[in-house]
């Protein structure tokens, strides 16, 4: 995609999932990117990578809830490459418990990760990203659209990154900024392996998706279509859409019932 050749990309999260697997399709681009992260050393193995396929990328080790560590992850990306055009927000935490079962902490540290870690990156990139009239994108997931048990606290966080871009999105056509949100279902990422328990710890044994579990890839197909042609949402699988309108007219009952049982309430053991 000719599109994103010479593009500046921001992308938090980006040392393993969907952030890794955008940041190589776009580096194949000729993307030149910024990629921020915790784990600096699984950055430095990316960078590695995306120089070998003779594009250019900035380490940037950054935790997504210090609003300063944030900043300074805009700015660096900012000397180095003089703009800014895509802000990829795909830092993230999976929580899979029953919300009575799950302690004040686990639930404060997960939405600091999704929607804090994702409020501080628009908010620090937006300046930039406004000059070059590019793209604000989001990772979000289908829990961010309807409510589903032993998801509560985590969809609360991806419904937040959803009421928060598409407010941005009316606030900002005037300046011709792009503003979008991917939301997958299940998504074959390591984020599948640490998914937390009520108490915020991985579980011992990942819960088992009661539904099909996607290819990074395929998830990242979305992703780069969303920037190229501005689209405000992108959903996977796309039928998901029609289900989810379907589910409103009908009153929401048959799927609360569905989601009910396949996501029993069980407090010893993980939900499956």
């Amino acid at each position: 995609m000719n599109c994103y050749r010479d593009k500046v990309v921001l992308i938090t999260g980006a040392s393993s999932g969907i952030g890794r697997a955008a940041a190589l399709r776009l580096a194949g681009y000729g993307a030149r990117l910024g990629l921020a992260s915790r784990s600096q050393a699984e950055l430095g193995k990316l960078c590695g990578e995306i120089e070998g396929q003779g594009s250019h990328a900035l380490v940037l080790p950054t935790d997504v809830t210090e609003a300063e560590q944030v900043r300074r992850a805009v700015d660096q990306t900012i000397e180095a490459y003089g703009k800014l055009d895509i802000l990829i927000c795909s830092a993230g935490l999976s929580l899979r418990a029953y919300f009575e079962d799950t302690t004040l902490e686990t639930l404060e540290r997960v939405m600091r990760v999704n929607f804090f870690g994702t409020l501080y990156a628009t908010h620090f990139a937006l300046p930039h990203v406004r000059k070059t009239k590019g793209s604000l994108v989001a990772m979000s997931s289908l829990t961010g659209k309807r409510g589903i048990p032993s998801y509560a606290l985590y969809g609360a966080s991806k419904f937040a990154i959803t009421g928060l871009y598409e407010a941005l999105r009316i606030e900002l056509a005037k300046d011709g900024v792009h503003v979008g949100v991917v939301s997958p279902a299940f998504v074959d990422t390591p984020l599948r392996t640490n998914v937390l328990g009520p108490d915020g710890q991985p579980w011992p044994e990942p819960p088992a998706p009661p539904f099909r579990i996607w290819p990074v890839e395929k998830c990242v197909d979305r992703l780069v279509r969303l920037i190229a042609r501005r689209q405000r949402e992108a959903l996977l699988p796309a039928f998901s859409g029609p289900l989810l309108l379907l589910d409103r007219i009908l009153g929401s009952r048959l799927g609360d019932r569905l989601l009910s049982k396949r996501f029993p309430h069980d407090n010893s053991k993980p939900p499956s």
